[in-house]
């Protein structure tokens, strides 16, 4: 972790202290020894690991503190490889984290990562948003969601397993919110979900905004 993530962090109001940054080294460590027979992430992007995936996964730290209340429940939907929510939470104690992904081999690398980092507060479960286990029946404080696709096609499950009052972040970049897309506004529309929040930040080295998108189920009116 060199200054310009540190400085990053702190011009977001994340302050980390010895413990978090320990979870976040050992986490990218671990990523870099395994990558090379399980392809986590792109090789070509294992040189700016931190500031292209820790960093990104990290932008979302202070909404949640400000959105959620200590000890929610925050599921990642389709976490691959740990994005965001292992990095959230290293940095996040206060809240409980349950990372949602279909593909074996990366449950595998998911609860190897988590043991090491000594996240006492991650849970790994192998199944798709939505799908059925004991577990499924669980409502969520927050839903993440970084890298799983098409909005329109993930928004009204990750909106269905809310809890009362929750939210669901989604990561965008400048350029999908550049243009209308009137899939996502039907999916929104008959989910009965209303976009609360575009929270914009911003990479070092980049010269446009990325954001985060926190939608929320509508409430219903009253006589409806």
């Amino acid at each position: 972790m060199n200054d310009q993530i540190n400085n990053t962090l702190t011009g977001w109001g994340l302050n980390l202290d010895e413990n978090s940054r320990r979870k976040l080294e050992t986490f990218a460590s671990g990523l870099k020894e395994k990558n090379s027979v399980q392809n986590l992430v792109s090789r070509s992007d294992e040189p700016q690991l931190w500031e292209r995936h820790i960093l990104d996964s990290l932008a979302a730290a202070v909404l949640l503190r400000r959105l959620l209340g200590p000890g929610a429940l925050i599921a990642d939907a389709g976490s691959g490889a740990g994005f965001p929510g292992l990095p959230l939470a290293a940095v996040l104690e206060e809240f409980n984290f349950q990372l949602l992904e279909s593909r074996v081999r990366r449950c595998d690398f998911l609860a190897w990562a988590a043991t090491e980092m000594g996240a006492a507060n991650v849970a790994v479960f192998n199944r798709r948003v939505g799908e059925g286990g004991p577990e499924a029946a669980q409502r969520y404080g927050a839903v993440t969601e970084r890298a799983m696709g098409q909005l329109e096609n993930i928004l009204p499950q990750c909106l269905n397993i809310l809890s009362k009052g929750g939210v669901f972040l989604a990561w965008q970049s400048a350029a999908q919110l550049s243009q209308p897309r009137p899939a996502v506004e039907s999916a929104l529309q008959k989910a009965g979900g209303e976009l609360a929040e575009t929270f914009p930040y911003r990479l070092p080295g980049e010269k446009e905004d990325r954001y985060i998108l926190v939608f929320r189920k509508a409430l219903k009116r009253r006589g409806r």
